[in-house]
């Protein structure tokens, strides 16, 4: 109980120096901080997850955790998924205007050298 203690403990303060180090975003730091939170939670009252287990009809504790790991992978899948669609239109649109930019600069010299060598 202890150790699983000290790893929650160590994973909410790793979530916080990536904060601080900007190599994660805060958004996302709450997803990791409430997850770390509700294990905490479950270290302290573990008559909690046989409550759900029975409630659920699951027989074995440890398969409902497999279950709930799974379906948190999954969730974190989905919006990882989501954040690579955004920034994919981003990047397009970013693109695009980075062409217009040059197009137009390079419009602007043409022009700058047909006035010069007149």
């Amino acid at each position: 109980m202890i150790s699983l203690l000290v790893i929650c403990v160590l994973g909410f303060l790793f979530v916080l120096w990536a904060v601080k180090k900007k190599e994660m975003l805060f958004k996302h730091a709450l997803l990791w901080w409430f997850l770390d939170i509700i294990l905490i939670i479950l270290i302290f009252i573990p008559g909690i997850l046989r409550f759900i287990a029975d409630l659920m009809g699951i027989e074995t504790i440890s398969n409902m955790i497999f279950l709930f790991g799974f379906i948190i992978v999954l969730g974190i899948i989905l919006l990882l998924t989501m954040l690579v669609a955004e920034q994919k239109a981003q990047i397009t649109t970013l693109s695009q205007e980075v062409g217009i930019l040059e197009n137009k600069v390079r419009g602007l010299e043409n022009g700058n050298h047909k006035k010069t060598n007149r």
